[in-house]
């Protein structure tokens, strides 16, 4: 019952603070509204992203798997890779859904992923 407490409590901090510092993001760097059914248009708004703004969604990957692999790992006592590497795991999965439905820059593919595992590694 720890463990799963541990990983719904990491999941909930890691998914809050992608979303906290995704928002923070649109606050600095706001996206104007497009046609989301338009596949062309997607990528279009993708590529006129400033560099700013996708180092922020990349550092909130890092960020949250560091925080919620962390978080879950000290309230489950035991086995601590295990439950941050729940959390990492998840988050990647998400990441990845993200880059396949998305068009992103080769570096935000490769970066991000890379370091959601370096982070998680270095939360347990």
């Amino acid at each position: 019952m720890r463990s799963t407490l541990a990983i719904v409590a990491g999941l909930v901090i890691a998914f809050g603070l992608v979303a906290t510092i995704e928002a923070i993001g649109h606050a600095i760097y706001p996206v104007q509204a497009f046609d989301a059914d338009d596949p062309e248009r997607i990528r279009a708004a993708m590529a006129s992203l400033p560099l700013g703004a996708l180092v922020i969604v990349v550092a909130a990957w890092w960020i949250a798997s560091f925080t919620g692999g962390a978080i879950a790992a000290a309230l489950a006592r035991h086995r601590p890779l295990l439950h941050a590497g729940a959390i990492g795991g998840l988050v990647l999965a998400a990441t990845v859904a993200n880059l396949v439905m998305l068009p992103h820059p080769a570096w935000v593919a490769i970066v991000g992923p890379l370091g959601i595992v370096v982070a998680t590694g270095l939360a347990a």
